[in-house]
């Protein structure tokens, strides 16, 4: 299971590739990291995007993760 899937299906409202690079942001790598810090960090990112609007997107355009964030979006439009 990617990344991405499990944060979608912890934060369904938001794009996970935004929550991945906020992760990613803060510890580098993911791999080691259990499934309950996922959980956390997704709820902390509702938290984020909800203070701060489009927070997400510049921290995955600054990750790298831009063509991931506008994929999903793509994908997922309303």
């Amino acid at each position: 299971m990617s990344y991405q899937t499990l944060l979608h299906e912890l934060a369904p409202d938001l794009n996970p590739a935004g929550v991945e690079a906020s992760m990613r942001l803060h510890y580098g790598t993911l791999s080691h990291l259990p499934r309950e810090t996922f959980a956390e960090e997704a709820r902390l990112a509702v938290e984020l995007e909800g203070q701060s609007p489009g927070i997400l997107r510049r921290i995955a355009e600054s990750m790298g993760l831009a063509d991931d964030f506008a994929k999903w979006e793509g994908e997922h439009a309303a």
